[in-house]
């Protein structure tokens, strides 16, 4: 798995997360940005993005963003974009389990050979994978959520410690796609690349 290719499926997610962290206009004009240039992105996305999980709930989250903030400006949904958008990506992970489609095999099956598709070691490392992602998911939903209801607690210190996860989740996910398993059926001896 291709840890760039699986960050660029994320763009519209670090757009949003980039744009409206960035210190210039008012609040409300960064978000309306962001999920306008989000948006495009997705529209241009969808030419040739892999048209799984992380796919159609990005769609829908952006979609829903647009018309409830950019189309109707509605307060609420202002206020928890950032809850919201995070709880959409716990639902993708951990709903992509539940259905027994990790959604990281989507990004794993476009470097390993067709053989090994329903191998179990290549299974459980996508499933280990998505797991992982869906806890740093939860993770952001207890950020927002302190964001939200413990106003009293630093952002600054918030935003480092959402920040360093998404860098430590990146890395684990490099890290462990380069890992190759050896399979215990296989005849000749070789490794089994699983990603």
């Amino acid at each position: 798995m291709n840890p760039l290719g699986m960050i660029i499926s994320f763009a519209p997610w670090l757009v949003l997360k980039i744009l409206t962290s960035i210190p210039f206009s008012d609040p409300l004009t960064r978000l309306k940005t962001a999920l306008v240039i989000a948006i495009l992105i997705c529209i241009y996305q969808s030419r040739s993005a892999v048209k799984g999980f992380i796919f159609w709930g990005t769609i829908a989250f952006f979609s829903f963003s647009f018309v409830t903030v950019v189309l109707m400006t509605n307060m609420w949904v202002v206020d928890r974009l950032g809850l919201l958008s995070q709880l959409t990506m716990s639902a993708i992970a951990w709903g992509s389990i539940l259905f027994k489609r990790p959604f990281t095999l989507d990004y794993s099956k476009q470097y390993v050979p067709s053989e090994f598709w329903t191998h179990p070691a290549f299974l459980r490392k996508n499933y280990l994978i998505t797991g992982v992602w869906g806890c740093y998911f939860l993770l952001g939903v207890a950020i927002n959520e302190i964001r939200i209801y413990e106003p009293q607690i630093s952002h600054l210190l918030l935003e480092v410690l959402d920040n360093a996860s998404m860098l430590a989740i990146i890395l684990y996910t490099s890290h462990a796609s380069k890992r190759r398993s050896v399979s215990a059926s296989s005849e000749n001896g070789q490794d089994t690349p699983v990603e």
